[in-house]
């Protein structure tokens, strides 16, 4: 048998600092060492705090992460919070660990001229020195400073003055001083890079506190403002139900899955409690579990506990920082590889090579019937992406709502208690919160109804009078009865799923469902 091509090795350079403030010249230096040096990335590692600077003089760390991230705007800079979740604090000691944490990599420290000369004033540097090549950009008005200084002469005989590409590659200590790094980058290379001309991140990761790895590919989480004014210009007024979750909203939600009516919470549950061990038996032992939309930690917790011998968790989401707080959570309970990633569901998503061992299969898990509030064409886009991540021999754990009496529908979407109506109220509160838009939030009432046409849950807002809506200088009127559509929610019945599978590369192995057949567990397979 053939042996496997051991893939490359990822070569990183590393650009610390307390970035207080980032600025164009942490961005400049970043895209010349892309260059100069041939890298596939460069790490900002955001520390929260410099053991030779006044801590007074920090901005709020979180403040700091944002900035840097608006600063770098480049898909291969990644702003990375691995000294602050690590509770690192000295140089020395963050590339000990990052270095034993990505054993897959090859990695360079990036610092400016200014940095060489105060050098020999952190902390066991001259460890540092032997753990990684070091590349530094000279800086105006520093380079005499730095030329003198006492690491420059004691580290003078291990200087290279050869082409930078060959510097990653050199065991440590190895050093080069680029002289020629007075100017800014030069307009055309800033267009090129706004115009999209540089290389994917789809490969290419950071280490994450806890976690084998963050990978954000920048998913389009909406602009609130622009999706109210182009889904009121509809003739039919919509509203993406992505915009029910803001902290009010996600509350509410909470409310709506402990009530009476709400079947689908507690039916789920019971779907997979009473079927576990053929559930988590499915997949065998050593498989690796890919969650889409990373939900409530109960779900894949049992999951994970079920499974036999588990050898990694990647959690997806487009919440990046719900995602990183699941992810963690997950991360600090199992003995296992945690990662994340943050995408949306129709995104391309590669699973880096080497970040985990190599499991038996990948299993997709979405649960909840979140499917649902996708079109029938809408799931089978996302379920031929999620082939083409988890890859051949794959299974998929899918959680879907059946078709069931109208009435039970109807109910559960229109409950006595009024939650679901304050659920779907919120989004024009939230209009009201953060866009300031002038409306009255009494003139409308929720609306919610099976379309037995479309198989599917819709639910509105309905105006009860005439009325408007107005958002800046635009004002959109409301006749009465006129309705702001808000989401929709699929049911199927299993040979409308089995149609569903067969416009993808996945096939119905088995369906677990309740005693009165309301909801089902789906087992996939692409094998």
């Amino acid at each position: 048998m053939a042996s496997k091509p051991i893939a490359p090795r990822r070569r990183i350079g590393l650009l610390g600092g307390s970035f207080n403030p980032a600025h164009a010249g942490h961005r400049e230096i970043s895209l010349e060492a892309l260059k100069r040096l041939d890298l596939d990335a460069v790490w900002w590692l955001i520390t929260p705090g410099n053991p030779l600077k006044d801590p007074a003089s920090y901005e709020a760390y979180d403040d700091r992460l944002h900035q840097a991230r608006a600063i770098a705007s480049h898909p291969n800079i990644v702003v990375s919070d691995f000294e602050q979740r690590r509770g690192l604090q000295y140089t020395v000691d963050t590339l000990t660990q990052i270095k034993d944490d990505n054993p897959g990599a090859t990695f360079v420290w990036l610092m400016g001229a200014d940095s060489l000369a105060s050098f020999h004033k952190w902390k066991d540097w001259r460890r540092i020195a032997e753990l990684v090549p070091i590349a530094v950009f000279n800086r105006p008005g520093y380079r005499s400073e730095a030329l003198k200084s006492e690491a420059f002469e004691a580290l003078a005989s291990f200087r290279i003055n050869s082409d930078g590409e060959s510097l990653v590659d050199r065991e440590p200590p190895a050093w080069i001083y680029f002289e020629d790094t007075d100017n800014p980058l030069s307009s055309t290379a800033l267009r090129n890079t706004a115009n999209g001309n540089a290389s994917s991140l789809t490969d290419l990761t950071a280490p994450y506190g806890p976690l084998a790895f963050f990978l954000d590919l920048h998913p389009a989480v909406g602009d609130f403002r622009a999706d109210v004014m182009e889904g009121f210009s509809q003739p039919q007024r919509s509203l993406s139900p992505k915009y029910f979750y803001d902290e009010i909203g996600s509350r509410l939600f909470r409310k709506i899955t402990e009530l009476p009516e709400y079947y689908p919470t507690r039916t789920e549950k019971a779907v997979f409690l009473d079927n576990a061990s053929d559930i988590t038996a499915a997949p065998g032992a050593n498989a690796a579990i890919f969650e889409y939309g990373s939900g409530a930690s109960e779900k894949i917790e049992w999951l994970l506990n079920g499974l036999a011998d588990p050898c990694a968790y990647v959690a997806m989401d487009i919440s990046r920082d719900y995602l990183i707080d699941s992810a963690t959570a997950i991360a600090e309970k199992f003995d296992l590889p945690v990662a994340a990633v943050c995408a949306d569901f129709y995104g391309h998503v590669k699973i880096p090579e080497g970040a985990f061992p190599e499991p038996r299969r990948w299993m997709g898990f979405f649960p909840g019937s979140t499917i649902g509030n996708m079109t029938p064409e809408e799931a089978a886009r996302f379920l031929r992406r999620a082939g083409a991540t988890l890859g051949e021999d794959a299974q998929f754990l899918l959680g879907v709502d059946l078709e069931k009496d109208p009435a039970i529908l109807n109910a559960a979407y229109n409950d006595a208690a009024g939650v679901t109506a304050a659920f779907n109220l919120n989004l024009l509160s939230r209009m009201q919160r953060e866009l300031g838009a002038r409306l009255t939030p009494d003139d409308f009432e929720h609306f919610a109804f099976y379309n037995e046409r479309d198989c599917r849950i819709e639910m509105h807002l309905r105006a009860k009078r005439r009325t408007e809506i107005a958002l800046g200088e635009a004002s959109f009127a409301f006749s009465e009865g006129e309705t702001i559509h808000t989401e929709n929610s699929h049911k199927y019945s299993i040979n409308r799923l089995k149609a569903l599978f067969s416009e993808t590369p996945w096939r119905l192995e088995q369906v677990w469902t309740d005693e009165n057949h309301w909801f089902a567990a789906c087992l996939l397979s692409n094998r």
